[in-house]
């Protein structure tokens, strides 16, 4: 027997474990307060300008005490070293984060099943975390003058979910070779699927046989063929389809098998590129090539509350909704004026599970073991000068206690304010557009946002994963071509600006306003005003468009709090279900941006 995996525990150090603990609570702390499921009492204010507060857990014997600063969005900057655990009345380590849980499980209302199953993803993203640290994370200043690929394997992880890397499904070796942080080079294996159960689709100007010798080679695709050939098969009667390494070992071979043996699909060979994950882990990109197709695999692994399937139903719309939203972005002269791009996804192969597709109300990740997307890369649209980096990439915070952004400022040139004012004007204008003239939205997150940089400052918006988030609200459906009426997600009218006011208001500033006052020194009352200059100018830049602003309004004085990690801990836990999860909609949180406004915006 061989224990030459013995080397994966060099990331449990006792000194990087512990660190990866303490950030984990008090991340957990930070969140959960958000959420209205953890709700410490205040109890003084030692530090001038911090609280102190006061945790209870299940046991009259077991407490926390931390200090921080309130910031917009029910937010807290916690001071992390501040955090102490009394057992009887004595201070202990505060180095253990599963135990967190277990001690305010009554408290918070959690089921022992869905506790345990948390716990695991606990762990998982604990032993991420310390793989992180114990590699090295790399400065603020050398962050900043990275390339994309080097930028995207330095990130932390969904800022909002707890359990933020639990990838579920990996082992310690899993991590080593196939998480972004990882960055290790890899060849996707292909396989020939054939049309009886698969199905390959694209935008209009492509088509499967130029799409193939394209991506692979007609040397490849030839010798591919020739695989066939030799097992008395018809290349005519296949498509070919990349397929990610564990989900190969995990699923396919396993869940397919009979669609193996029966040569329906046939194993053909490993690509000639090189690919690397991105931060999505399934995504990859073409270090080869970089301006071929990012390749998008299915790998059902549990990451962030729902397994990383493809779906058929809609990967087979994909290229129908890229066509659609290109044709109708494609004449607006504004959002041209804003140079953003929609990075298209332009073809798909879906393949068809035999018995799990034929009963009806099974979990959805079932339906999901085998698929792929090609989608544009991002280099194809880049001019002279220009670099981009994943939006994510603004809340990094290095080692030293520097910020991503100051670093970024620092590059530019600027004063805080100026470059703020420039990431605002890029960012969000294209977004408030899109939304306002053309009724539909996505989530336009860190991770699924490239920003466009010229000289450390953000020239403009680079949006990625739109297709399979897009929702309409009641406008855009209605004009909608037919095909896709029932396969896009639709919203009532009365929810709709909670994709601006919480996907963006509090899924990415609420974080970004704390990182402008805590680690760049502006004022987080002055980025909401500024927040709102920007809103307002856009308004006056598009008058024609009025009566949206009133219809979807965005300086209301509160709006719903959408919860994330409530779902995973208390309303869906880790039951299946046919469809993904969907977050809880828990009171309101006071809108900053209307503060600003009733308070005086920046002239």
């Amino acid at each position: 027997m061989s224990y030459n995996n013995f080397n994966h525990i060099k990331p449990l150090q006792k000194e990087i474990w512990d660190k990866v603990n303490l950030n984990y609570i008090a991340k957990s702390i930070v969140e959960l307060m958000h959420e209205k499921l953890a709700e410490p009492e205040q109890i003084g204010h030692s530090t001038p300008g911090w609280t102190d507060y006061r945790l209870a857990t299940d046991s009259a014997n077991i407490y926390y005490t931390f200090s921080g600063q309130e910031r917009a969005l029910d937010y807290l900057h916690i001071d992390k070293q501040s955090i102490r655990k009394f057992v009887n009345g004595e201070s202990v380590a505060v180095n253990n984060a599963p135990a967190f849980y277990t001690e305010l499980q009554q408290t918070f209302g959690i089921k022992p099943f869905t506790l345990a199953h948390f716990i695991e993803e606990t762990l998982n993203t604990l032993y991420a975390d310390a793989y992180i640290h114990e590699k090295g994370r790399l400065t603020a200043d050398e962050l900043a003058n990275a390339d994309y690929q080097t930028i995207e394997h330095q990130m932390d992880g969904h800022p909002w979910a707890t359990i933020n890397k639990g990838r579920i499904g990996f082992n310690h070796s899993d991590q080593g070779k196939y998480a972004p942080e990882a960055a290790q080079k890899t060849r996707l294996a292909w396989l020939a699927v054939h049309q009886s159960r698969a199905s390959f689709k694209s935008i209009e100007s492509i088509s499967a046989f130029s799409f193939y010798n394209e991506e692979l080679s007609l040397k490849q695709v030839h010798d591919f063929n020739q695989v066939l050939l030799e097992q008395q098969l018809q290349p005519a009667d296949y498509f070919f389809i990349p397929v990610h390494e564990w989900q190969w070992n995990n699923k396919i071979v396993l869940q397919l098998a009979h669609d193996i043996a029966h040569q329906l699909i046939v194993p053909v060979g490993l690509g000639a590129d090189e690919y690397m994950c991105q931060n999505s882990i399934r995504t990859f990109f073409n270090v080869s090539e970089p301006k071929k197709h990012y390749v998008k695999t299915a790998i059902s692994i549990l990451n962030t509350s729902i397994f990383r399937g493809l779906s058929p139903k809609k990967l087979a719309i994909a290229p129908r909704v890229t066509q659609w939203a290109k044709d109708m972005l494609q004449g607006d002269e504004y959002l041209k004026q804003t140079r953003v791009v929609l990075l298209g996804e332009v073809a798909i192969v879906t393949y068809t599970h035999p018995q799990y597709s034929e009963i009806p109300g099974s979990p959805y990740q079932y339906q999901e073991f085998l698929g792929a997307i090609w989608r544009e890369s991002a280099e194809n649209y880049l001019l002279e000068g220009e670099s981009i980096m994943t939006m994510a990439s603004l809340l990094y915070v290095d080692d030293a206690g520097k910020s991503m952004v100051q670093a970024l400022i620092e590059k530019s040139g600027l004063d805080a304010a100026s470059w703020l004012n420039a990431y605002l004007s890029a960012y969000l204008k294209p977004i408030l557009r899109i939304f306002y003239k053309h009724a539909f939205f996505f989530s336009p997150h860190g991770e699924n946002t490239i920003l466009v940089m010229k000289n450390g400052v953000p020239e403009r918006i680079i949006i990625k994963d739109f297709v399979e988030e897009i929702v309409l609200t009641e406008e855009s459906k209605a004009k909608l071509p037919e095909e896709l009426v029932d396969v896009l997600r639709e919203i009532n009218d009365e929810l709709a600006p909670l994709f601006i006011l919480s996907g963006i208001f509090d899924a990415v500033f609420r974080y970004l306003g704390n990182i402008f006052h805590s680690y760049v020194g502006l004022d987080e009352k002055q980025f909401w005003r500024q927040v709102a200059d920007v809103i307002l100018a856009f308004q006056q830049e598009n008058p024609e468009l009025s009566s949206k602003f009133e219809k979807f309004d965005l300086f209301v004085p509160e709006f719903t709090r959408v919860c994330i990690n409530r779902v995973r801990l208390l309303t869906h836990g880790y039951s299946e279900s046919t469809d993904v999860p969907v977050p809880e909609l828990i009171g309101t949180l006071v809108n900053p941006a209307a503060e600003a406004l009733k308070e005086g915006v920046l002239v």
